[in-house]
């Protein structure tokens, strides 16, 4: 069964008491919904999609070349205070599932489409960041009017979508989602959050979750 329940707040919570709702969830600006999951369970696969379509034949004839980031922050490090400005998986650093990070990025898409990360291990995990970086060629243009979105699901019927909300056109990153696997299930949250215009430092996830942008190493595509 399929089990969502839904809020608004934007600071890292623990997994609620989830609650029977519809098999599929699209998050309101700054919100939250739960996958319910059993931490042990060893075939547990958290999937996580960052789709676009480049928004209009204008927008595609233009470019639209969008990178897939999966930041993480290891269970062991909760709260600890440890660096993790390193801690990506990405097109050029592609991770692994049988072993540390338990995440796997599948391959970088040049065109509009679908670039895909793989979680295991939830109870390895502590927070994962779905975040999309614009490359330079793409020139001046929003997410949003790319058409981006991250789709989070367990393969098992619980779907959650996460909508961008704003028309930032000087942006070349965007933290889109964070997972919190830190409760009894995955919170995931609407984040949608900047990076400054004309900067191509990558955000960083803290020990704690809390996202900061601008603060991590600059890419260059």
């Amino acid at each position: 069964m399929s089990l969502f329940r839904k809020n608004t707040a934007t600071a890292p919570v623990p997994a609620p008491a989830l609650q029977p709702t519809a098999p599929g969830v699209s998050l309101t600006k700054g919100g939250t919904a739960g996958i319910s999951l059993t931490k042990s369970d060893p075939t547990v696969q958290i999937t996580a999609h960052l789709d676009w379509d480049g928004g209009s034949d204008s927008r595609r004839a233009r470019g639209a070349d969008l990178e897939l980031y999966v930041l993480y922050v290891p269970a062991a490090d909760v709260g600890t205070g440890r660096n993790t400005v390193g801690n990506a998986v990405y097109y050029r650093s592609l991770g692994r599932l049988d072993r540390a990070p338990y995440i796997q990025h599948h391959g970088d898409s040049l065109t509009p489409g679908r670039e895909t990360a793989t979680i295991t291990r939830p109870d390895q995990q502590g927070y994962a960041l779905i975040c999309a970086y614009s490359a330079v060629g793409n020139g001046v243009g929003s997410f949003k009017s790319y058409g981006a979105k991250a789709i989070i699901t367990d393969g098992r019927g619980q779907t959650v979508t996460v909508p961008l909300y704003d028309n930032n056109r000087h942006a070349y990153w965007v933290a889109i989602a964070r997972v919190d696997f830190t409760g009894d299930g995955a919170v995931i949250s609407q984040v949608e959050k900047y990076s400054r215009a004309g900067s191509e430092a990558r955000p960083v996830l803290h020990s704690d979750g809390r996202v900061e942008m601008d603060a991590g190493p600059v890419e260059f595509k």
